[in-house]
Order: structure tokens, then sequence, then C-alpha cells
């Protein structure tokens, strides 16, 4: 009679043992399929997508963004090229026992050079840009492009502080010298 006792007791933690089995595989079934990206169409996947959709462009307009950022591409392409190549010769020596600090210094005039020619591109490609943009669009533009470059526009973080940052936020703060007696 124990027996019995015994082997229904295993019957049940093996039926619980299962619905838990299930009850995993199902939620995992359910979360993969939430996290799944949804397809985006052929026409979202081409690339400046988000420049168009974030300046409103036209048809026209965007075909001739195109055709300008083609044109950056192929220009910049090998100006990135030649930074990389001139950023590892660069570590490379900096990395030998003895430095000669006249070539490092060869070495960091180039890469400047070739970063101002990458500059004189990103400036061209803007003004470029700018010719096929409204007035409203051009803004926007400008606003991605302070992004991009990690700056500030004009309207953007021009409060009364005057950039002396958290340190007139409490009166025991920095005085200024002419309150100090």
């Amino acid at each position: 009679m124990n027996i019995f006792n015994n082997n229904r007791t295993v019957f049940w933690i093996l039926i619980f043992l299962i619905m838990i089995n299930i009850t995993a595989l199902a939620t995992y079934w359910v979360y993969s399929r939430k996290t799944a990206n949804p397809q985006i169409p052929a026409s979202e996947t081409r690339r400046g997508f988000a420049l168009r959709q974030e300046l409103a462009l036209t048809p026209d307009q965007s075909t001739e963004v195109n055709k300008i950022n083609a044109t950056y591409k192929t220009s910049s392409e090998n100006v990135v090229a030649a930074i990389r190549e001139k950023k590892a010769e660069l570590l490379e020596e900096l990395s030998k026992d003895s430095t000669d600090i006249n070539l490092v210094e060869v070495l960091v005039n180039d890469v400047a050079n070739e970063q101002k020619k990458l500059q004189m591109a990103n400036i061209k490609q803007f003004l470029d840009l700018k010719k096929v943009c409204t007035p409203e669009q051009t803004q926007k533009l400008s606003q991605i492009y302070a992004e991009l470059y990690g700056c500030v526009n004009k309207e953007f973080g021009k409060g009364q502080g005057k950039g002396r940052g958290m340190k007139y936020r409490h009166r025991f703060g920095q005085k200024q010298a002419d309150t100090i007696k």
C-alpha cells in the first residue's frame, strides 16, 4: 500500500514538472515573437532614409540628396582611409622603444591635413544639401549637423547661467569677486 502512495506522489511531481516546462516554453515563445524585429519595407532600408524622414524631403529633393551623399561618400572614402593609415603609422612609431619625435610631428601634421580635407568635404556636403532644402529644412539640417558634431546650436544652452554651470546654484556657492569683502 505504501508503494501506491509513493507512485502517486511521483506521478504528481512529474505532472507538476511537465507543467513548468510547458509554461517555460510558452513564455519563451511569446517573448521571442515580441522582440523579433518587424520587417522593414525595402524602401525604408535605403541609405539616407532618416535624413529624408527628418527633413520631410520631397521625391525630387530626395533624388538630389542621394546624389550629394553619393558624391560625398566617394570623395571622403580616400580621405578616411588616409587618416586611418596615418594614425596607424603614428601609433606604430609611438610604440617603438626609441620614438622619433620629428617623425611623430610629421605624422600628426599629416593626420591634421587629412582631417582638414574631411572637414572641408563635410562643409561642401552641408552647403550642397542646404541648396536643396527649404529654410525650415535648413534649420533642421543645422540641428542634425550640430548633434553630429557634438555641439549645441545657437538656440540651445543659452540660459541665464552664462556658462557657469552649477557654481551659483546656492547662495553659499562661489561668490563673485566684487561681493567678497
